[in-house]
């Protein structure tokens, strides 16, 4: 019997053109059997749907022989069940034995896929199979019953596992363990024949039914159930949650193959509602496992390959001490293997081991040269035990092994800035700077090459497009140039939202996922642009728009040029009190605009303009340090980096450096609100690095200024100077500078410095320096804020600009014993607000 397995036959073209397949027709007890040796294991009398209800030739002498129509209808009723036990750990790891029982037309494509397969690769088959229905991870125990015999359904279970389905802690996770429905599309209508029936079949039955255990730390979020019923067919999805137990249905029943042409409408509609399980999809948000929990996944048995999987895990959810355990454990066990060593190196480094990162890294390199992203894991690492040229090295390998690989230019480039081998870097930055997309870090410096070159026309035009500054060093405030009344803000706009579509790039291919100084140096760029768009967006009218920048602007920068333009377009808009307030927040904040937005304070009201600027000082304060409950019963402190994705909770908390017994209680930070706004929804993430303190009563953490205005900071020289202990090597004590009587001052000082002297230091006890600081001959200056009184003695103390945890402890202690001649205004003295500089440096004699 000659038939075509898509199309339908002519009758009136006889050509043997027309068919390409041929299938058996038995004649038995009167009647046609329909077979196909092709499908070689389809229960007796079933041929696929395709073949069904067509025309085809039946090469026969008899009167059976012609043109005629192959059966509509299955002799095997077309069903498929498919039943998910799940269990999930409070770390994410997801465990499922699944059954599936299938006939029908169902039945006999899996049955022939696993026959056509050896039973070696069973299991991967199973892998493809389970991750088309929605449920990824490594398949084991697969048991197909009776694989020949087509009598029965086809039975097939299996076991799935992943350590890491899923990430722990989450704030949201869309999760759905239930296959999408199966039906088929909904053909186009036949132009030659627009009566023609519509085909939806085959008809049949799909039953997927979920039943998952999860953990107390999920928090588990359902849809609303749906429920669909036509005449030929029904469909419904349920979701029932109780004491931590999801079970979920997905039913879809088909009762035709076809349909009226007149009801494609409805069909359409009920198709759609039957796929759209995006809608319907379950999501969880997801807390910090146990201590329990962490502690027996660290003492976890198994054999490398498990170790190294669960280390993996522990890897992804940022559980380094547990990841490092499991995969030095798996190490040890199997010291050939080429895995999971550049793993150990990534978990050694964000404990701050930072020897045995590279010790492991080298490892990594050593069983696989060619690997281009170890050797810049290599390079990283070696930058912060300040191995400089053999970082230069490993990234040159890095640029060797990937020469088309951006970032491994870029990062070689801006370390040969640092080491100022100007000709080196500007190769490798101009070689990252033709590889797309655009990358404004390199191009800033890139412009600051070009100026030290002398070829100032190059370093303008690249400087204008990112910060509207005509050179590299227009201007000593970062914001001013960008700000200026008569920019073009069409020009402005597009350059801004061009770079910052550039930055989402880069936050969205995983740039700066380490939360580490170059990720941190973006922010400045970030807060630039914002504050570039909001006032390109005001100059044009648009207010609404020009504040949301400008908001996020100033919270990320703390800049008095964005808060006096924030200002302006308050006072644009009728909103005179907000006006006040941040042209006062721009005095406290200082810069080049201080002048400006004094003025305009005294302007709106000049009888309450004294307290309204005082009062500001104290405000700034407020945004600058976050006050914590208690959560250790020990003095500590330690940096921290915050990452935030649109919110004003952090989704991630990366320790730096400092007492670890602040590492374990960082959980704490997730459900506190930070002053961070976003100006839209985007790729871009806010990243902020903090100084986290604690004293046997309470905890805070200190907001660090971003590079830009850290360098910005306005201080004036000491007339004191000490001279260093004869101990050799040993600190340079003390280095001080006092703020500006025009800085910040603290509740109760006044604003008018008219008449006002600064405070002296009358004594100044020396800092220690620790030994650990000294053994990794950590040198620098920690910038510490504090209140002197009008007593002359020194109160409120905290670090504006860290150095390292110690040496931040240490000035700190030093600097609460100071004494002071008190700052004096009209011969009185008052209370004020000054930046020391406490200067850590080795010498010999």
């Amino acid at each position: 019997m000659l038939i075509h397995a898509y199309r339908r036959v002519d009758p009136d073209v006889p050509s043997p053109g027309q068919f390409d397949h041929v299938i058996t027709a038995a004649s038995i007890g009167g009647n046609l059997t329909w077979l196909d040796a092709t499908a070689e294991v389809a229960p007796y009398g079933l041929i696929s749907y395709s073949l069904r209800n067509k025309q085809a030739v039946i090469a026969s002498t008899d009167s059976a022989g012609g043109l005629k129509r192959t059966t509509s209808e299955s002799p095997v009723k077309n069903v498929t069940t498919l039943i998910t036990n799940a269990k999930v750990s409070e770390l994410g790891a997801l465990d499922a034995g699944v059954e599936l029982t299938a006939s029908g037309d169902s039945d006999w494509r899996l049955r022939s896929a696993f026959r056509s397969l050896p039973q070696a690769n069973w299991q991967r088959a199973m892998e493809m199979i389970s991750r088309a229905w929605g449920v990824t991870g490594d398949v084991s125990d697969v048991h197909i019953a009776e694989l020949e015999n087509t009598s029965k359904p086809l039975h097939i279970s299996y076991h799935v596992h992943k350590a890491d389905y899923f990430k722990v802690p989450s704030s949201a996770i869309n999760f759905q363990f239930l296959p999408p429905s199966s039906i088929g599309r909904v053909a186009k209508a036949s132009k030659k024949h627009p009566g023609e029936p519509l085909d939806v079949g085959p008809a049949g039955e799909n039953v997927y039914h979920v039943h998952i255990e999860f953990p107390p730390n999920f928090t588990i979020h359902v849809p609303a159930d749906v429920r669909v019923s036509r005449d030929y067919g029904d469909y419904s999805t349920s979701y029932k949650f109780a004491k931590n137990t999801l079970d979920a249905e997905r039913r879809m029943v088909l009762k035709v193959n076809e349909l009226p042409a007149l009801r494609r409408a409805d069909y359409a509609s009920f198709h759609n509602v039957t796929t759209s399980a995006v809608e319907e999809t379950p999501w969880c948000s997801i807390a910090r496992p146990s201590a329990a929990s962490l502690a027996s996944a660290a003492e976890m048995k198994g054999t490398p390959t498990d170790l190294r999987e669960a280390g993996a895990a522990a890897l992804n959810r940022r559980d380094f001490a547990t990841a490092v355990a499991l995969l030095q454990r798996a190490a040890d066990q199997d010291a050939s293997s080429k895995d999971g060593w550049e793993q150990l190196g990534q978990a050694y480094a964000g404990l701050n081991q930072h020897e045995k990162a590279v010790q492991a890294f080298q490892k990594q390199i050593e069983k696989n040269p060619d690997t281009a992203h170890t050797n810049a894991e290599l390079a990283a690492e070696l930058r912060q035990l300040g191995r400089l040229d053999d970082a230069v090295a490993a990234y040159r390998k890095q640029v060797e092994i990937a020469p088309s690989e951006k970032l491994a230019h870029k990062q070689l480039g801006l370390l040969l800035v640092q080491l100022k081998r100007d000709p080196e870097a500007r190769t490798e930055l101009e070689t990252a700077a033709a590889i797309p997309p655009d990358d404004p870090e390199v191009k800033m410096a890139l412009a600051q090459l070009y100026s030290r070159a002398g070829e100032n026309s190059k370093s303008e035009v690249i400087m204008a497009s990112l910060t509207g500054a005509t050179a590299a060093a227009a201007s000593n405030d970062f914001f001013a140039p960008a700000l200026r009344d008569d920019v073009d803000s069409a020009q402005a706009a597009h350059d801004a939202e061009k770079t910052l579509s550039d930055i989402g790039d880069q936050f969205e291919s995983g740039e700066y996922d380490h939360l580490d100084a170059n990720s941190y140096s973006a922010m400045d760029m970030v807060a630039l642009l914002w504050a570039r768009m909001g006032w390109a967006r005001f100059l044009q009218g648009d207010n609404l728009v020009a504040s949301q920048y400008l908001e996020s602007a100033w919270d990320l920068s703390q800049s008095g040029t964005v808060a006096n333009r924030l200002a302006r377009v308050y006072e644009k808009t009728g909103a005179r009190d907000r006006a006040l307030h941040m042209y006062a927040l721009s005095v406290a904040a200082g810069g080049p605009e201080a002048q400006n937005s004094r003025d305009h304070v005294m302007k709106i009201n000049s009888a309450t303009a004294d307290k309204v600027l005082t009062q500001a000082v104290a405000d700034l304060q407020k945004m600058r340090v976050i006050n914590l409950p208690k959560l250790l019963s020990q003095p500590a402190s330690a940096r921290v980096a915050l990452s935030f994705d649109n919110s004003t909770t952090p989704d991630r908390m990366q320790f730096i450096d400092g007492d670890e017994s602040l590492r374990n209680v960082l959980d704490g930070l997730e459900k506190v609100d930070f002053p961070v706004k976003f100006p839209d929804v985007s790729s871009i993430k806010i990243i902020r690095l903090t100084n986290m303190s604690c004293s046997t009563a309470s905890c805070s953490l200190t907001l660090l200024p971003l590079r830009s205005m850290a360098s910005a900071e306005r201080t004036i020289q000491a007339k004191d100077q000490f001279a260093p202990p004869a101990a050799n090597p040993e600190v340079k004590p003390a280095a001080l500078n006092t703020a500006s009587p025009a800085s910040e001052l603290s509740k109760g000082t006044s604003s008018d410095t008219t008449g006002m002297t600064p405070p002296h230091i009358i004594s100044a006890p020396d800092p220690d320096y620790p030994d650990a600081a000294r053994r990794a001959k950590v040198q620098g200056i920690v910038l510490v804020q504090c209140l002197v009184g009008e007593d002359g003695t020194v109160r409120d103390a905290h670090v504006l600009r860290s150095l390292r945890p110690d040496l931040d402890a240490s000035a700190l202690l030093a600097v609460q014993h100071w004494h002071f001649a008190p700052a004096t205004k009209d011969g009185k003295a008052i209370a004020t607000t000054v930046n020391v500089e406490v200067n850590f440096h080795l010498y010999k004699d």
